[in-house]
Formats: structure tokens, C-alpha cells, sequence
């Protein structure tokens, strides 16, 4: 064999590897969604992927970060591995499947598969129906009432999230990290913006 024959055939063996490659990928793009840029502790994939769409429309991005550009997902399956007990964490999972059912019974689809229109239905839907939670979400007995309150909890914890994280914190809300003297009584005009807490 020839060096030319070589090269041919190295290079064949080449572009067989990379388009194979292109073409798995390709079709992995045809799911239901992006590929999650984190692993979840408590949700399953396309749970999370079900809370990433409703994230994104809740908190979009505009002049100022989304929920999904400051990690506000992620956030919530980690607090919910971290600070609830078993019961509610089945309880938001379960919540988020029923969610992804009503959104599949009014508009025929998926929620992650739905166009952004379609998806605001979806979530008026839901808004109108939720009941506020009965004090902070903290002080809440779950065992207490009749139905999971999955949404205003997700809706809290979205909240809870994105105004602690870092890149809000710092970046969009006034941020000292050595504050000075209180000062209980100033007028609004000195404050100039929000605070991070």
C-alpha cells in the first residue's frame, strides 16, 4: 500500500467518525428541548427541562438576566434536595408533571414544545386557578389542604432564587458588602435603588 492509498483511506475513516457524530447530534437536538447545562438532585430531565421553559417565561430575559442565564433552575432542584423533606419534594416533582399535563390537555403539546404564546396561556391558566400560599412558604404545613400548592411554591422559590443570586445581587441591586452605620430614617431619593438583602 501507497502513501496515497493511506491518506485515502484514513480519511474516510475520518469523515465516517464525524458524521456519525454530526448526525447523533443532530438528532438528540430533536427532543424536547435543550440539553440541560446542570444535573438534577431531585427532578428528573425532563422535569427539569418542564421548569427551565416555565422559568424562562416567568423571569425572561430582557435588559437585565433571565432566570435560566442566573441559574434560577438549578437553584431550585438544590434547595429542594437541601432544605425540604421527601414528601415535598415528590410533591413539586409530581407538580411539575401535572403542570406538563394540563399544558398537553389545553394546547395538544408538550409545555417545553409550545410556542411562547401558547406557553402564557398555559401559565394565566395556572395563575388564575393557584390560591396564594397562607403565610410564607417556610411556615407552610404541607399536610395541611387538600392539593400540592406547586405553582406558588415554584413561583416563590423562582423569586428566592433569582433576587439572591449573584449576579442580580451585585450587578442589578445595590450591593454593599461592608456596610456602614444604619440609617433607619433617610428619604428615598438617598437610597437611588433596591438593596439586596
Amino acid at each position: 500500500m501507497n502513501r496515497r492509498d493511506a491518506l485515502k483511506g484514513t480519511a474516510m475513516i475520518l469523515g465516517y467518525a464525524i458524521t456519525g457524530s454530526t448526525v447523533a447530534t443532530l438528532m438528540q437536538s430533536c427532543g424536547t428541548g435543550e440539553k440541560l447545562s446542570w444535573t438534577p438532585q431531585i427532578l428528573n430531565e425532563d422535569q427539569a427541562k418542564i421548569l427551565s421553559a416555565l422559568l424562562d417565561r416567568i423571569l425572561p430575559r430582557t435588559e437585565s438576566p433571565g432566570a435560566i442565564d442566573v441559574g434560577t433552575d438549578e437553584f431550585i432542584d438544590k434547595i429542594l434536595a437541601s432544605a425540604f423533606p421527601e414528601k415535598i419534594q415528590k410533591g413539586f416533582a409530581a407538580g411539575l408533571d401535572a403542570f406538563n399535563s394540563s399544558a398537553k390537555s389545553m394546547q395538544g403539546k408538550d409545555f417545553v414544545k409550545l410556542e411562547d404564546s401558547k406557553k402564557d396561556e398555559v401559565i394565566r391558566d395556572f395563575e388564575e386557578k393557584s390560591e396564594a400560599l397562607p403565610g410564607a412558604l417556610w411556615a407552610y404545613n404541607f399536610a395541611d389542604g387538600d392539593e400540592f400548592p406547586f405553582y406558588r411554591m415554584m413561583k416563590e422559590l423562582a423569586l428566592l432564587g433569582y433576587f439572591h443570586s449573584e449576579k442580580i445581587g451585585t450587578e442589578y441591586l445595590a450591593y454593599d458588602p461592608i456596610p456602614g452605620p444604619f440609617k433607619g430614617c433617610i428619604d428615598y431619593s438617598e437610597v437611588g435603588k433596591t438593596w439586596t438583602e
